[in-house]
């Protein structure tokens, strides 16, 4: 099948999945014997990130696996131009051997900070003296923009992976300002270091959205794409597709808050929710699995805020991060609507709200993910008082296992579509219980299994494995298959089958 027509297919399918806590699949039964165009998968590694690989199931669920927090303070507020705090708008990226880091900081006086910080092992960061902006008469900064104070909302940095982009314009920055006798609005910056910044163009690229705007270079579309903020009537995340980086154009609204998130709040407590940042990603180990980690805005009715001594009680309230998939990165679903990650414990340094930073950082055998806490609420908070607040801290996930094909210990299975691949082996990122089992069929496009790759022939796989050759009595050679629609039938119990990939 060609890409296009794949990416028409699981987009389609993403449509139709329920919003349930847990997306129990629909019944078994045997594919229809007809034939369908087949997915062609070729090498790339496939998440389970929605039912477009389940033609057919029977007891098994798709489940949204949370990451772990570490309570790691990563990096904190402790710089004269940190003053108020570290805040929500950042971005890491692994580049160059270390690890990086553009956080947010305002200072006492108001003023707002793009800062820089590195890291060698993602837990101790450093913030070096750059000499780049000064501050009070100070050049002993880490700060790399803007160049001199104005009104300024730190957003996404990100390498520029166009072709046809220069490389001193390969670090590319978001930001949304007012510089001294220009519109407001949203600008970008180009670097060659990620350090010293200039804007593009000395006016803006999109119209002024107060958010932490995400912005990459798409390689499956070849064009860039951003994720704005959308009123409508309350915060919702828009898209805009681009070829000119200085130009993006109109957005389209393509993830919103719905009457089921508002009919669940306790309408004395709230007075709506919404959302505030998207995080959005085209997640960098396969083609077509793009990751939003939104931010839920749970408004309290002012006379609630008042109660408890907010400080702007017409807009407090807590956040947390909530989490949605997209094949294409414009039909965006919940598999569920339980905070990804939630505040952290009451009266402790992550009670407040949390916002995850834009990008994440790969190891050979998990993910880690860097967000911004708080200890108060969204608008309970003074500038000029309040000193040294916010903390960017981490937390950690396997590798892939954002959702999982889940199976009881009383065992389920299920049969995907039609599949083209290239490659000689069958690769799963799979955990069993101590008693479970995965076992793996091939079939071919119509009919049962193909003669030496049955169940039966299957060698039984039990364990935790990021990377599991699959094997048929030993043989683990499947090129005689590439090319040829197959299904692959998987029979499991006790597991969690996060990915698998032909290679």
């Amino acid at each position: 099948m060609k890409r296009r027509r794949f990416l028409q297919h699981v987009a389609g399918s993403i449509t139709a999945a329920p919003l349930v806590s847990e997306l129990r699949l629909p019944a078994f039964s045997e594919p229809a014997s007809r034939s369908t165009t087949p997915l062609d998968v070729k090498s790339e590694r496939q998440l389970f990130i929605d039912d477009s690989f389940i033609a057919a199931g029977r007891d098994v669920r798709l489940v949204v696996n949370r990451p772990a927090p570490t309570g790691e303070r990563c990096l904190v507020a402790d710089k004269p131009w940190e003053g108020f705090g570290v805040l929500a708008y950042n971005s890491i990226m692994e580049d160059e051997g270390i690890l990086k880091l553009w956080y947010d900081a305002i200072a006492n006086d108001g003023s707002r900070w793009c800062c820089y910080a590195t890291s060698k092992d993602g837990v101790h960061w450093e913030k070096p003296n750059l000499g780049i902006v000064p501050f009070n008469g100070r050049r002993d900064t880490n700060i790399v923009f803007p160049p001199e104070r104005m009104e300024h909302e730190p957003n996404c940095v990100f390498k520029d992976t166009n072709p046809s982009c220069p490389r001193s314009e390969r670090y590319k920055m978001v930001a949304n300002l007012r510089p001294p006798g220009q519109k407001p609005g949203t600008y970008v910056a180009a670097s060659s270091d990620g350090l010293h910044w200039k804007l593009m163009k000395n006016s803006p690229v999109f119209r002024p959205s107060d958010t932490n705007n995400i912005c990459f270079f798409d390689d499956r579309i070849g064009k860039y794409v951003g994720y704005v903020r959308v009123w409508d009537p309350m915060r919702k995340v828009g898209r805009c597709a681009f070829d000119d980086i200085t130009d993006w154009g109109k957005e389209q609204v393509v993830f919103s808050y719905d009457q089921e998130d508002q009919q669940g709040l306790d309408s004395q407590f709230f007075s709506g929710m919404d959302f505030y940042t998207s995080a959005a990603l085209k997640y960098p180990h396969t083609e077509n699995a793009y990751l939003m980690f939104p931010s839920a805005y749970y408004h309290y009715q002012e006379a609630a805020a008042r109660r408890m001594g907010s400080a702007s009680p017409r807009n407090d309230g807590p956040l947390d991060i909530q989490f949605a998939t997209s094949r294409d990165g414009i039909v965006w679903k919940r598999l569920d609507r339980k905070p990804f990650i939630g505040r952290g414990r009451a009266g402790g340094f992550a009670s407040g709200y949390a916002y995850m930073a834009s990008g994440i950082i790969s190891r050979p055998e998990e993910i880690w993910l860097y967000y911004a806490v708080a200890d108060h609420t969204h608008g309970n908070y003074n500038i000029k008082r309040d000193k040294f607040i916010g903390t960017i801290t981490r937390a950690r996930l396997r590798l892939d296992g954002f959702v999982s094909v889940d199976a009881d210990y009383a065992g389920g299975e299920f049969t995907t579509p039609p599949l083209l691949f290239s490659g000689r082996q069958l690769i799963l990122n799979v955990n069993t219980g101590a008693g479970g089992c995965a076992r793996v069929e091939i079939r071919p496009e119509s009919g049962l299994s193909i003669k030496g790759f049955s169940t039966g022939d299957c060698d039984p796989i039990n364990g935790n494995f990021v990377r599991k050759e699959v094997s048929w009595r030993g043989k683990t050679n499947l090129s005689s298959l590439a090319g040829k629609p197959v299904r692959l039938r998987f029979v499991i119990n006790d597991t969690k089958l996060y990915s698998f990939k032909f290679e």
